[in-house]
């Protein structure tokens, strides 16, 4: 099977920053690079760990992560690389690689063990996240890097609040259409329906099977597994004037 190295950043695509860092990774012969997304907002860590989060598990087995979001860049932040359900994640050491509820493995990547011959104080990625990609999908030695570190950074995520038959989340990502999903699970309604959504000012009643031909904001489950709130032929974030961080309430039935 080939490997992946799978390349996420808030670089955007009006500069080389990605192709600089593609180039690098392209003496990978035995991986294939695959871009999952450049246009985070800048800074944007906890965005970006749910992309990682809900891409983790497409990834095939012993390939590796490279997620670059990194407002700490040349500072004593540390690079390190990650073991997460048999894939591997490299990247800043700020949360972005490190769900807080998940117990992973985690070491540090010494800069002299795999950087470049010239590194830039300001574009880790390319001089030292890249190359160490490289050399972990080829060998898969992570003590080859540094040392396994018992602490690395942890930050706190929008969480679910379940009570009584109300399920308390937040809008935790907008997509390009508009779309705004929440980090509500479908797990929550796999025995009981869900009977209305609210988010800000609009109750949609139950749940759309697909996004339809509605003129009205539906609420469905997601290729994200997740709930979200859309309209169809249209902006949901728009119409209601929605942002990352809404609160979105899903009231489902008990029996």
């Amino acid at each position: 099977m080939t490997k992946v190295i799978a390349f996420l950043s808030d670089f955007g695509l009006n500069d080389p920053y990605v192709g600089q860092v593609e180039t690098v990774l392209a003496s990978a012969s035995n991986a294939r690079v695959v871009h999952l997304m450049h246009d985070i907002p800048p800074q944007h860590v906890n965005l970006a760990a749910h992309i990682v989060d809900g891409t983790l598990g497409l990834v095939p087995t012993g390939s590796v992560i490279l997620a670059v979001v990194d407002p700490g860049v040349g500072t004593d932040r540390r690079g390190i690389l990650v073991l997460r359900d048999g894939r591997w994640l490299v990247g800043p050491d700020n949360g972005l690689l490190t769900p807080p509820d998940e117990t992973i493995q985690a070491w540090e990547i010494k800069t002299s063990s795999v950087a470049r011959p010239s590194v830039s104080p300001t574009f880790h990625a390319r001089d030292i996240f890249a190359p160490a990609s490289i050399r972990l999908l080829a060998y898969e030695r992570p003590e080859w890097f540094g040392r396994k570190i018992p602490d690395p950074v942890r930050i706190s995520r929008p969480s679910v609040n379940l009570r009584n038959g109300i399920a308390d989340g937040r809008i935790v990502h907008i997509d390009n259409y508009g779309n705004l999903i929440s980090n509500i699970p479908s797990a929550l309604f796999t025995n009981e329906p869900v009977v209305h959504v609210t988010l800000k000012s609009e109750r949609i009643e139950g749940l759309s099977a697909t996004y339809g031909h509605a003129t009205s904001p539906v609420a469905l489950i997601g290729s994200w597994n997740l709930l979200e709130v859309a309209l169809p032929n249209g902006s949901a974030a728009d119409a209601l004037n929605a942002e990352i961080g809404e609160p979105i309430t899903a009231h489902i039935e008990t029996s």
